[in-house]
């Protein structure tokens, strides 16, 4: 009898220990209606997310949800980087990209420079066929000069596209793909099922194409640079 009430005393004493320990921090489910003024959703339709952060020297992101996503850099900046109970620093340059799997993690500026960075995620909704497109003959398989590849999984494809004034990229194909501005530019657009047409893009301006072939030229006074984000599956 008394080991029986030894061993109840022993497990009301564990369950007060584990009820009164630290409790382990809840991810936030949705980082842009919690944190408004650091994450704006920039466009979003069935098949992707883009969303511009930023972080001003000091600012911090608690722990949140993520899904799969690629990351582009749109300055350079240091941080602290919190992920499955590890920690790390990590400094960042304009341009760099990088692949993070889906997993809740934190954020904090500890630079002196403002963090600005792009995060693309993939949905779960299945793209429509591609017909005869795909990558083999893309911007930068046909124009290797102006179009280089920044990053490539089995999902995305990501190409910076620069073109001086005066200059342009042959007919070529393009699967489903974020077009996203680094600047402001006048292009020409050549599209094989459409007229030619000229539009003006502005800094961080970014929209949605479907597969088609195309040419592309610059003919504004300021160089065209911009980012293609070439969804794969």
């Amino acid at each position: 009898m008394r080991n029986v009430s030894k061993i109840l005393v022993l497990l009301a004493t564990i369950t007060f220990a584990v009820s009164c320990g630290p409790k382990q921090q809840k991810a936030v489910a949705d980082i842009v209606v919690a944190y408004p003024d650091n994450a704006k959703i920039v466009f979003e339709n069935d098949y992707v997310k883009a969303v511009e952060f930023t972080l001003k020297p000091g600012d911090q992101l608690p722990l949140h949800q993520g899904g799969a996503r690629v990351i582009y850099a749109l300055s350079d900046y240091k941080i602290k980087w919190t992920e499955g109970g590890e920690t790390i620093e990590k400094e960042w340059q304009r341009g760099d990209t990088h692949w993070h799997d889906a997993i809740d993690h934190a954020v904090e500026n500890i630079g002196d420079t403002e963090a600005q960075y792009l995060v693309v995620t993939r949905t779960e909704t299945p793209l429509p066929e591609t017909g005869d497109f795909d990558v083999s003959r893309d911007a930068s398989q046909v124009d290797s000069e102006n179009a280089t590849i920044l990053f490539e999984n089995d999902i995305f494809r990501i190409i910076d596209v620069k073109l001086d004034p005066g200059e342009s990229q042959p007919k070529h194909e393009g699967i489903y793909r974020l077009i996203y501005s680094l600047n402001d530019y006048r292009a020409e657009y050549n599209y094989y099922r459409l007229n030619t047409i000229e539009a003006e893009m502005e800094e961080s301006l970014i929209h949605w194409h479907v597969p088609e072939e195309h040419s592309v030229k610059n003919v504004g006074e300021t160089p065209a640079h911009y980012l293609i984000f070439a969804v794969k599956k």
